[in-house]
């Protein structure tokens, strides 16, 4: 068996795939089953920070975030 230290990421990192959706249109679904729809804005370590349509900027906590994606492009208006 080799001694080598072996890497905690495989593949893609979270920062990658965050950066690929900036600006973009996503859903994001939290923990109480409710998905939110509109243009990321803002991440960090900690946070996301989405635009939607009507203009309000919503803060949601990663803790609490299920799942992050681009919205389909019939479902962006694209």
């Amino acid at each position: 068996m080799s001694r080598e230290k072996l890497t905690q990421v495989l593949g893609k990192r979270s920062a990658e795939f965050y950066a690929e959706h900036l600006d973009q249109v996503v859903n994001i679904a939290v923990v109480t089953g409710k998905v939110f729809k509109g243009t990321l804005i803002g991440v960090d370590v900690y946070d996301l920070i989405l635009r939607q349509e009507s203009g309000l900027e919503l803060l949601f906590n990663k803790g609490n975030v299920v799942y992050v994606h681009r919205a389909p492009a019939a479902e962006s208006g694209k």
